[in-house]
């Protein structure tokens, strides 16, 4: 089975990384599996089934990541403009404070038929407004924008689009509820009633939660209260869109964030409460009891609840991980054979593989099936090598914590890679909250659940001591993240140095286990791989020998990272968006670039001025990077974000500089870096014009960042006597405002390339065309983010390289 499940991989990743014909990588597939097999002449059936595993999946992915759409695809109606969209709503509601998301599987744009599916985000104007959500298979009407799935394009982002395409989405749609035309029409197939129902249970046990934690709230109102409604909700429904950013942190940093993945737990209690309702009911028939039917066919009818709770908990990859192995292990119990824990692991990965390849690039996926192998196979080891303790009490402490032993290696790289998160006391806050959570704030909810059709009174009770206890458990939780030795932030390693990882791990635990030779060899080998790899990523971070400056692809914002040399780090602004948007670019864009570069600190930050689009980001990076100094204007905001930014600098101490009529210089070797204030700084009016301005130069090089000043601050600094505004690049004054780049500024900068930093399609309409065309007169090279991603510009010194992140 594992060689099945190899091929499974290995084919999703051909697919996805040799985007080509579907058609044409089956056919060189079949064609090198004849040639191979005519060579070798292995046995038939493996050999067979692997062939056949990876040409599925690889023609399965290719189709995927190099799509043929026709002219009826819904993909070609992402264009920005409005129509009137018919479709059917094809999802369970992900729901959020003031917005619920659906996928809407489209029938008519316009007067078109059409085929394909859109992301429909329905804005609610009011909490009230949430409480009627669109039903699965409800026929619906909308006029709206259909915009094109975009990604910020930074080197090693995340690719949200790929993400998407693997669900089949190429469009989004945006719409407020009022907006919203119910037809009447509703799918009336089997799969769409029951998954209406699962639909209107959910929203009913939501409605019991909400009502036990109001009446909490009106006796004593808290935000650990409000925050156990939002878990209690996630650990039974699997919707985890309610709870608030710093929870989630919270329970990052206690090593708990596997506590709210509907994963073997829930499914274990469910699989367990109804075998033992369907064996008690069974066992009352004589019929059963004679001939011992009882369990087999309690057994078998489990499966049915176990199958409608995946589904009602999301149905994400590891909800489908457990539920298969759960069904293996049923049925291998109905036929009496002892079934291996790790050939059931691969069934289940090869199953869901096979269903839906793209699943392997899911995060969820990945740490399910990373976690449960390495405890199957840490208790593998340990039966071959140590055995187990006889006592009862010292067995079931030392599996509770070997559990999560093994749970925290397998998952280490994964959580590094994607979250850059690793806990220091995983083990301590396992050992406490698993079984205060897992084992009763978990089984109390679904009991809510199962009784709230027949008993409401008795629901009520069990849901509102779970959100007592659960408070009382995010308070201790809070207490625990809040010391800084109890987690780490790690930087992003490479997908080389986590094949070294496990691969290491591996051999190891085989070399001890076996005493095998060719694995000590082996082991001594990706040791030192991992000794030589790491180094490499070191010198490459500390010393690259070159200025390299990365303008990111934030939207309508600016961020700008500057790496010296020899190794020292400048942050200019970190974008951000104002309004209701909740996106946090620091968290999601400029951090993870961070950590992909293995940048942990930053030796100087600069913040040009407190607008939203320059600083809403910047919070996050000062609370999880060390940041030795911060250089800021005089200006100061009501923006909430400015004061908790404010707040983070003086809690941890940073250093404060703020320029004045003279400017602030330091230097990095040959690096010299100038930010210039202004002499006096208006409260009133456009404050764009106080933002400051940084010049960079490395030996003969230089790069010039205004922020968003305009014509009035470019005709002052161009009458500075002890500045030198003549520039090779040019970060665009305002994003390529029409008020800013002026003629006599761009005269005096004069440079070679001009890099714009703005939003795609943003409203502003920047950058604005008379400024383009001013470029393009004195023969400015234009580089832009919302077209081209992140630009990166590396100089020597002397010679210079201006490289834009999107191929096209």
């Amino acid at each position: 089975m594992f060689f099945v499940f190899l091929s499974f991989v290995t084919g999703a990743i051909t697919g996805n990384w040799t985007p080509v014909s579907p058609w044409t990588s089956f056919i060189v597939v079949c064609l090198s599996a004849a040639i191979i097999f005519i060579l070798s002449r292995p046995d038939k059936f493996i050999f067979l089934s692997c062939i056949a595993a990876f040409s599925l999946t690889l023609f399965r992915m290719a189709g995927i990541c190099a799509p043929d759409y026709s002219d009826q695809h819904v993909v070609q109606f992402c264009n920005g403009e409005s129509h009137r969209i018919s479709g059917v709503i094809d999802s369970l509601p992900k729901k959020y404070q003031y917005k619920t998301r659906y996928t809407i599987n489209c029938t008519n744009i316009d007067t078109d038929a059409v085929v394909g599916k859109l992301i429909l985000t329905v804005y609610h104007d009011s909490l009230k407004q949430s409480a009627n959500p669109l039903l699965f298979g409800e026929h619906i009407l909308v006029t709206s924008k259909i915009r094109a799935i975009r990604n910020f394009s930074n080197p090693g982002g995340y690719d949200y689009k790929f993400s998407m395409r693997l669900k089949g989405i190429t469009g989004s749609v945006y719409a407020n509820s009022c907006a919203i035309v119910h037809t009447g029409r509703v799918d009336s197939s089997f799969f769409a009633r029951g998954m209406r129902f699962l639909q209107r249970t959910r929203d009913r046990f939501s409605n019991h939660v909400a009502q036990a934690a109001q009446n909490i709230d009106k006796r004593s109102p808290d935000f650990f209260h409000s925050q156990a409604r939002a878990v209690l909700a996630a650990l039974v429904t699997g919707q985890k869109k309610m709870i608030h950013e710093k929870t989630r942190d919270n329970f990052s940093k206690a090593g708990l964030s596997h506590i709210l993945a509907v994963s073997g737990l829930h499914m274990s209690l469910v699989g367990l409460v109804f075998f033992s309702i369907f064996v008690f009911i069974l066992n009352r028939k004589p019929s059963f009891v004679i001939t011992g039917h009882a369990k087999k066919t309690a057994g078998f009818l489990t499966l049915l609840p176990l199958t409608a709770y995946a589904f009602f908990a999301g149905f994400s990859p590891s909800t489908q991980r457990a539920l298969i192995m759960a069904a293996v292990f049923l049925t291998s119990f109905l036929i009496e054979k002892e079934k291996d824990p790790l050939n059931t692991l691969y069934f289940a990965a090869s199953l869901i593989l096979l269903i839906n390849p793209g699943a392997l690039f899911s995060i969820s996926f990945q740490l399910s099936f990373a976690c449960v192998f390495f405890i199957i196979s840490g208790f593998i080891f340990l039966g071959r090598t140590l055995g187990m303790p006889e006592n009862k009490w010292i067995k079931k402490i030392g599996l509770t914590i070997l559990t999560t032993v093994f749970a925290g290696i397998g998952s280490a790289p994964v959580t590094a890679f994607y979250f850059n998160m690793f806990s220091m006391v995983q083990v301590a806050t396992n050992l406490v909250m698993i079984p205060v959570i897992g084992f009763l704030c978990l089984p109390l909810g679904l009991a809510g659940l199962l009784s709230m059709e027949f008993w409401p009174g008795l629901t009520h009770l069990f849901l509102t001591l779970d959100i007592h206890i659960l408070s009382y458990c995010l308070q201790v939780i809070h207490w625990i993240a809040s010391f800084d030795w109890t987690w780490t932030r790690v930087i992003t390693p490479r997908p080389i140095e986590i094949f070294i990882y496990y691969a290491l791990i591996l051999c190891l635990g085989f070399a001890i286990m076996e005493k095998n030779k060719g694995a000590i060899y082996l082991t001594f080998f990706l040791t030192a791989a991992g000794i030589v790899t790491t180094g490499q990523g070191m010198l490459k971070r500390f010393y690259p020998g070159k200025l390299v400056v990365h303008t990111l692809d934030v939207g309508q914002g600016n961020a700008a990272v500057v790496i010296t040399p020899d190794g020292k780090t400048l942050l200019i602004d970190a974008g951000g968006f104002g309004g209701r948007s909740t996106f946090d670019t620091g968290r999601y864009i400029v951090g993870p670039f961070l950590w992909k570069n293995w940048i942990p600190a930053l030796d100087a930050v600069i913040l040009t001025h407190p607008d939203s689009d320059h600083m809403n980001g910047l919070p996050f990076i000062f609370e999880n990077f060390k940041v030795r100094q911060w250089i800021k204007n005089n200006d100061s905001s009501s923006s909430v974000f400015f004061k908790r930014l404010m707040g983070i600098a003086e809690k941890k101490e940073i250093k404060i500089h703020v320029p004045g009529p003279d400017p602030i210089r330091f230097s990095w070797n040959q690096v010299k870096v100038k930010i210039f204030g202004r002499k006096s700084i208006g409260l009133a009016g456009n404050r764009n014009n106080n933002s400051l301005v940084t010049r960079l130069d490395f030996l003969s090089f230089s790069m010039l960042f205004p922020g968003d000043i305009e014509q009035t601050r470019e005709r002052e600094l161009t009458h500075l006597k002890n500045f030198n505004l003549k520039a090779d690049i040019l970060m665009a004054p305002h994003h390529g405002s029409c008020s800013s780049s002026s003629k006599i500024f761009l005269d005096k900068v004069s440079p070679a390339g001009v890099i714009i930093s703005c939003g795609y399609m943003n409203r502003h309409k920047f950058p604005c065309v008379t400024v383009l065309q001013r470029y393009r007169h004195n023969r400015i090279s234009i580089f832009r983010t919302d077209l081209m991603g992140a630009v990166t510009v590396q100089s020597d010194g002397v010679g210079y390289a201006v490289k834009a992140h999107r191929k096209n």
